[in-house]
């Protein structure tokens, strides 16, 4: 019994010493990163009190991690934050900090002005700016710029323009030749390239190697007192010039033959082709057996003229050149005088040229046509008929492929220098229409390729000094041919009216003709002193019957004619102006 109440009196006294005896906690504050702002001492069961959170820069404080209002062990309590601003760091190309930008969160920030290097190009910053949520680094993006470089002549026109990246280097085209200098290299340097270049080629000059009888020669000479590469007519002023040829017909005898219209009298017609006469005022001969023709065979060529049947109303029909084609003075192929000297050969028509048809002769062999510059009769195996409209379309296409060389072979026809052709398309070769003579005489105008080639030229030639000699000597040394009636030959004439048509110049044919252009035309009594002082090298000088052109003087001074001469060896050739004698000049024909 004594031992129990004992127990129970240690108990009550375990209990009253509880009850009476309170427990400390340990109650610690600790900042965002982990650090402690305050430590308290708090019996339990009491309240902790929350000491002033610390300022976070960029950051807002709303609360702490856990409760502290009863505390009943220790406790560590962490200040919570928010983010409420961002920082934006924009750097440059070589991460250099261009601005820092503070910018709340979720909202956009604007880009500073981006520095510029010598070199670059800016394109855009690396990151989005429209809402930024964290903090960040956002660097410009740059790229190497491009530089142009332009290589020009000595004239200042482009041979090559390039792209160059900056810090390399442009690699230069071959230089133009240039008559009469060497070239001595670029004007600047285009290595390391860091700007916009323009790079010219110099020359020194040089002795004169060429011979007298290459273009190249007198370019070198021209070069002296002429730019050679200068427009002298504009294709616009040329045509004007063509139309003052056709102001006055009956001094130039070139029409348009497009203005025909659709029909003319009988007696206009008639009194076209009797307008030869000379049937009886040379020996005639036979084509076939070459001996001279009988009367009655006389008779015979002037029967086949068809004159009976020539109506009162002649409806006129329209055609195109398709082969090499004589133009005669009478329906036969017999000739009169010799065969190099036929008084019955008018003229050659080139293919693609257009005739208005009037007549047809008695055996339907030829036709009586009217040509830009000539009429006469034509053997109608080399006349493709059609509607004005066709043939009309094909002479006055916009754009043309021209034959600049001698002459070239089309579809096995014989096409000379100064020719042109409809282009279709020019990609990989040049389309053009070509016309061709169906068996019933008809007009097909067939696509052809033609390679591109020297022997062709888009468009007309620009008329310089340049391309003027280039065209000329090409034809030195052909065959002298009375009235074109040989392929490999022209005459005096023709011999220029080839080289200005590949300008576009559409001169008369006879040489009488030439120099009887309003304007342009004049006549002179020369010297080589006047010559030289008064006119332009491209002038056409001219004696009676005959037509040659003044190229200029050489390194001596020495003036010289360009012309295809009967006399000699009877071939187009280079000579002196005072051994042909300026006492034959009787008129010249500016063509500047």
């Amino acid at each position: 019994m004594k031992k129990t109440l004992v127990f129970l009196m240690t108990i009550f006294m375990l209990l009253f010493v509880a009850c009476t005896t309170k427990e400390v906690y340990t109650v610690t504050f600790l900042d965002i990163n982990g650090e402690v702002i305050e430590v308290q001492q708090v019996e339990a069961g009491s309240a902790a009190i929350a000491p002033t959170a610390p300022e976070v820069e960029n950051y807002a404080f709303y609360g702490w991690d856990q409760d502290f209002d009863s505390v009943y062990f220790d406790l560590e309590i962490q200040a919570l934050y928010i983010k409420e601003y961002c920082v934006v760091t924009f750097v440059g190309l070589n991460n250099e900090v261009i601005e820092i930008k503070k910018v709340k969160v979720g909202e956009a920030v604007t880009a500073p002005t981006p520095p510029t290097y010598q070199d670059y190009t800016f394109t855009r910053w690396n990151k989005s700016l429209d809402s930024v949520e964290n903090d960040m680094t956002v660097k410009g993006i740059y790229v190497k710029k491009a530089y142009t470089v332009t290589f020009v002549d000595k004239d200042g026109n482009i041979i090559k323009t390039m792209e160059v990246l900056a810090g390399n280097d442009a690699v230069a085209p071959s230089a133009p030749e240039c008559a009469g200098y060497v070239f001595a290299g670029w004007d600047k340097k285009f290595t390391d390239v860091h700007e916009d270049l323009t790079v010219q080629a110099t020359y020194e000059a040089s002795q004169i190697s060429y011979e007298i009888t290459d273009y190249r020669y007198w370019l070198a000479v021209l070069d002296k007192s002429y730019n050679i590469d200068e427009v002298i007519m504009t294709y616009d002023e040329i045509k004007a010039y063509n139309a003052n040829v056709l102001s006055d017909r009956t001094a130039t005898k070139v029409v348009d033959v497009l203005s025909t219209g659709t029909t003319v009298t009988g007696d206009y017609v008639s009194g076209l082709i009797n307008k030869y006469n000379n049937l009886n005022s040379y020996t005639v001969y036979s084509n076939t057996t070459k001996t001279a023709i009988s009367t009655s065979e006389r008779t015979a060529i002037a029967n086949n003229r068809n004159l009976n049947n020539i109506p009162s109303t002649v409806n006129v029909q329209y055609g195109l050149i398709v082969d090499f084609a004589w133009m005669r003075t009478y329906p036969t192929k017999d000739y009169a005088r010799s065969y190099s000297r036929d008084m019955f050969q008018e003229t050659t028509l080139n293919v693609g040229e257009e005739v208005a048809i009037f007549h047809t002769s008695s055996d339907s062999e030829w036709m009586f046509v009217q040509a830009r510059n000539y009429f006469g009769w034509v053997e109608t195996k080399n006349i493709a008929i059609s509607t004005f409209d066709v043939v009309s379309g094909f002479v006055n296409a916009q754009e043309k492929i021209v034959v600049i060389s001698d002459y070239v072979n089309i579809e096995n026809a014989f096409v000379r220098m100064g020719q042109a052709f409809p282009l279709v398309s020019d990609d990989t070769a040049y389309v053009v229409k070509f016309p061709i003579r169906n068996a019933d005489g008809s007009l097909t105008l067939k696509q052809v390729d033609l390679e591109k080639t020297e022997d062709y030229s888009k468009g007309y030639l620009a008329y310089t000094y340049e391309n003027l000699f280039k065209q000329a000597f090409k034809l030195l040394g052909i065959n002298y041919s009375w009235g074109d009636k040989e392929k490999d030959g022209r005459d005096c004439s023709s011999t220029q009216n080839n080289i200005y048509a590949s300008f576009g110049f559409s001169l008369p044919r006879n040489a009488s003709n030439q120099r009887s252009i309003p304007t342009y035309g004049e006549n002179v009594t020369l010297t080589v002193t006047k010559l030289k002082e008064n006119y332009l090298p491209g002038t056409l000088i001219f004696s009676s019957g005959h037509v040659m052109m003044y190229i200029g003087e050489d390194e001596s001074g020495v003036s010289y004619l360009f012309h295809n001469t009967s006399a000699g060896e009877e071939k187009c050739i280079l000579q002196k102006a005072e051994s042909y004698g300026m006492h034959n000049i009787i008129a010249t024909l500016r063509l500047q």
